[in-house]
């Protein structure tokens, strides 16, 4: 009996601990659920508040751009638009170009605005979407993290306008500028080219690993640093940074270089400076824009002070400096791309001007505030930096930062001309002489390097280089290129856009076929591979899907745990001719699309989400869809004038029926597939019992494939 009744008190315990358990899994479930639609809760205490931020890495359901996707949630009581909008117009008068229409809008494209960084950067695009009772907002990004803290920077700004706070939106605006100038966009040059390359639809993404921009996809990519670009020669760009050789090369084939040697002491420097003769220049053998070079050293002694600043500067073991005969004339840098010369400049050494009231720091404070000198992607000058060389300078000239020039006198700050060392660039392709534009492109014959700039000393640009002082200073692998875009004197030439071209003839040359699907089979997919094989058996072709990983011709490759890294994979490949990538809807929504624009977009029953990849579909490219949906008329009609073809598994479809275009279906009670095109039959495939035939589905899309691919299409 007290067993009996043990027995029945646990038994209750248990049915209790049961129905605790069961409370709890269902408290749990709800939790989960109001995780998901709103990830941070509803306590929320401010007028707005952004929750589960992600980065989504290239084109989306949102947007056709990589885009950083936030939920925005404004609470109930916060003032109406106009309240924030005579804030935010304040610092932001371009909000006012195409008004936004509500609250979620003017938070969204004031996001946009501060993510701009004021430089008209290319990353305006944005889109609200209105989920339950919070707005997806996704924006454009160029550098996720500043885009992120672009919209922290809105939120608090907001924020504080609801509660009726100052907000430093200047100071926190310029700490915003300046992170993003550290940035891998925040370079003129890089900035140049990708923007150029933006405006030309050409595709790009960044290679974390290696640090570089990828343009272009497969065998037909480039990869590049600035304007350094990965099918330079290694050789020949290093070869450029050991001057002493370099000069030596350029003498032994004919160019005017000044006369000099490589040396490692001060005796030998002397020894060399007293056979060639005063005034000589010194620099670092393995120096670049302008850093550390003297020029107009006049004597023994002014040798050796001179000298053993740099070697002090340069540290135990560097690779030697390099002594060697001054000469005259005026900096110029002339600029070579894919072996064509494209602009030169004239660059004048940074100089202030004096007006008889200030000193010289002041001249040079109020030079440094000027716009051209910002620093930033878009300013075509560097700011005046005042170092131990400006002020050695000013001694030797017998000057101080407190000396006040008379009205118009000009002081000479640099010994070299260089852009970053605050010099003053002048566009003068118009006046160089086709003999130097000749000699130019002649030294580019040994050069195997897409873009480089040549120093040189002229008294006159104008004249041929062999009837004029001219003498070539050194040549420059990877130069920066935004000073002839943007001079500080003289038009503009348009050096990113030849360096685009340089790359690519057309930006379709940029790109390898693409076929982007929802959803595909591995027996479908291995059967496209094996078609395209017959074409042409020295294909590399890539197929790619969330559950499989990466195939290359059919052999696997690799399957990373994240996805969009097996798709940079894939398309890294540099002998890469044709890719088969499937995009489904938690990859659309989780990542986005690393790749942009496909040739051939297949829909096998997709649901909105997936509707995307035909958004991105390329001009002249072909969408195979589904036509046993009901939404297959919509998209038919919300897509004229593109190429369409339709496949069903039912010959009575009443819309393959109708359709007049290219249509494929599958007869059941024949066992076969039929293609027509116009109306007319063209194929008729009795499918037989063998272990290639796919299921009906997957044969009658290959059908439609292989006759895109082989047909009159």
């Amino acid at each position: 009996v007290e067993d009996i009744k043990e027995a029945e008190k646990i038994k209750e315990e248990a049915e209790k601990l049961l129905e605790e358990t069961k409370e709890a899994v269902k408290k749990t479930e709800e939790l989960i659920e109001e995780e998901i639609t709103k990830p941070e809760g509803d306590n929320i205490m401010s007028g707005f508040e952004l929750t589960d931020m992600r980065t989504l890495i290239g084109p989306n359901y949102f947007i056709d751009e990589q885009a950083i996707l936030s939920y925005l949630f404004i609470e109930a009581g916060t003032p109406d638009m106009d309240f924030f909008l005579k804030e935010v117009e304040k610092y932001f008068p371009k909000i006012n170009k195409n008004p936004p229409s509500d609250l979620p809008e003017l938070f969204a494209k004031t996001i946009s605005l501060v993510n701009q960084m004021d430089l008209n950067l290319y990353c305006d695009k944005y889109a609200i979407h209105p989920y339950k009772e919070e707005f997806r907002i996704a924006i454009q990004y160029l550098d996720a993290k500043i885009t992120k803290k672009c919209c922290y920077f809105v939120l608090d700004w907001f924020n504080d306008i609801a509660d009726g706070k100052e907000f430093p939106v200047e100071e926190e605006f310029e700490i915003l500028q300046q992170k993003f100038d550290r940035t891998a966009f925040g370079g003129p040059t890089l900035y140049s080219i990708l923007e150029t390359a933006y405006k030309q639809e050409i595709p790009m993404f960044y290679l974390y690993q290696e640090n570089v921009f990828q343009l272009g996809y497969g065998k037909k990519q480039r990869r590049c640093r600035s304007t350094t670009v990965h099918t330079d020669s290694i050789k020949d760009t290093e070869f450029t940074c050991y001057k002493d050789l370099c000069k030596d090369f350029l003498l032994n084939i004919g160019f005017p270089t000044p006369t000099g040697k490589l040396v490692f002491d001060i005796e030998e420097a002397i020894e060399i400076a007293e056979e060639i003769g005063y005034p000589v220049v010194i620099k670092p053998l393995a120096g670049h824009k302008g850093q550390g070079v003297t020029t107009g050293i006049q004597n023994a002694d002014e040798l050796g002070h001179h000298f053993e600043m740099l070697d002090e500067a340069l540290g135990e073991g560097h690779d030697g400096i390099i002594t060697e005969k001054q000469v005259t004339g005026t900096d110029h840098r002339l600029l070579v791309v894919g072996g064509r010369f494209i602009a030169a400049l004239e660059r004048v050494p940074a100089y202030v001007k004096g007006d008889g009231e200030n000193d010289i720091e002041r001249l040079i404070a109020a030079e440094n505030s000027k716009e051209v000198r910002l620093d930033n992607a878009r300013s075509p000058l560097c700011k005046i930096k005042i170092d131990d060389d400006l002020l050695e300078i000013l001694k030797e000239k017998g000057l101080s930062l407190s000396y006040v020039p008379k009205a118009d006198e000009e002081i000479i700050l640099r010994h070299v001309a260089n852009i970053s060392a605050g010099g003053v660039s002048i566009n003068v392709t118009d006046n160089i002489h086709p003999k130097n534009i000749k000699l130019a492109e002649d030294i580019a014959k040994y050069l195997c390097i897409n873009v480089f700039g040549i120093d040189a000393l002229a008294e006159d640009i104008s004249k041929p280089w062999d009837e004029n002082p001219f003498s070539i200073i050194e040549i420059n692998a990877g130069p920066g290129i935004f000073m002839h875009l943007a001079p500080a004197i003289g038009g503009s030439i348009d050096v990113p856009s030849k360096i685009i071209e340089s790359y690519f003839e057309t930006p379709l040359d940029s790109r390898i076929p693409i076929i982007a699907c929802n959803t595909i089979s591995p027996e479908l997919s291995e059967r496209i591979v094996d078609m395209l094989l017959l074409i042409d058996p020295a294909l590399e072709i890539a197929s790619v899907t969330s559950e499989n990983g990466v195939y290359f011709n059919n052999e696997f490759f690799c399957n990373r745990p994240i996805y969009s890294t097996n798709i940079r994979n894939v398309l890294r490949n540099p002998k890469l001719d044709f890719a088969i990538i499937e995009y489904t809807t938690d990859d659309i929504w989780e990542e986005g699309m690393l790749s942009k624009g496909s040739d051939l977009v297949i829909l096998d029953n997709p649901d909105k989400i997936e509707e995307t990849l035909m958004r991105d579909l390329l001009p002249d490219g072909v969408i195979i869809l589904d036509a046993d949906m009901p939404i297959s008329r919509d998209i038919i009609y919300e897509n004229q004038g593109r190429r369409i073809a339709l496949f069903s598994i039912d010959k009575d479809n009443e819309l393959i029926n109708e359709y007049y275009g290219i249509i494929a279906y599958y007869n059941k009670e024949e066992n076969a597939v039929v293609l027509k095109n116009g109306g007319k039959i063209m194929e008729y495939i009795t499918l037989e019992e063998d272990e290639d035939i796919l299921e009906p589905k997957d044969e009658v899309i290959y059908t439609l494939v292989e006759y895109l691919f082989l047909g009159n299409e």
